[in-house]
């Protein structure tokens, strides 16, 4: 009987759009070790996104070729591409300050509208820029139908302040890192419904 070609997938598993970006709590390096999905808590909504501003980042896989006297391939050497990718949030909230530029609420309780030019009633103050804005957090990617997710359970997120098109933004450069432990890889899709 003739070997026949079959399909590896019976239908196209497309991932389109971006319905929703959010994290969970940190994790400890000891805590990696037996983590798994029932291990990550506290999902939270990056809300907002701005239009167009995710980027894919990550490098591409190499094939370094090494060839004899006569330019024949002998062998290759491969390195894996990256996982990365930047966005922008529109949101520059106190809570996201906190978040990911590593801000910190400034007691104003002894100010008044006297002794500063600001109305004291209500005044919120939230400092940063004296650390690096660097978090360690998995990082989830929803397609627009909320129903498949990339999930990157250790993402090194680094923010700052970025202005485009007159609109103030915390700008996030993240990058998956190496992760390889039973109940949880680098990179992984999940293909299940979002709940919310």
């Amino acid at each position: 009987m003739a070997t026949t070609v079959g399909k590896i997938e019976n239908v196209t598993g497309l991932f389109s759009g971006q319905g929703d970006l959010f994290v969970f709590d940190a994790l400890t390096d000891s805590q990696y070790a037996s983590a798994t999905l029932a291990t990550l808590s506290n999902p939270k909504s990056l809300g907002q996104i701005v239009q167009d501003s995710t980027s894919w980042e990550g490098e591409n896989p190499e094939v370094t070729e090494i060839k004899d006297e006569q330019g024949n391939v002998i062998t290759a050497k491969t390195a894996a591409g990256t996982l990365a990718f930047a966005f922008n949030i529109a949101s520059t909230s106190s809570e996201m300050i906190q978040k990911f530029l590593k801000g910190m609420n400034i007691d104003v309780s002894g100010l008044t509208g006297d002794t500063t030019p600001w109305a004291e009633s209500g005044m919120k103050v939230t400092g940063f820029g004296t650390e690096i804005p660097v978090v360690t957090v998995p990082l989830a990617i929803v397609n627009d139908g909320l129903n498949k997710t990339w999930l990157y359970p250790k993402t090194k997120i680094t923010s700052s302040l970025a202005f485009e098109d007159g609109l103030w933004v915390i700008h996030c450069a993240c990058i998956a890192e190496n992760l390889d432990t039973p109940g949880l890889k680098t990179g992984m899709l999940i293909e299940a419904a979002v709940n919310y």
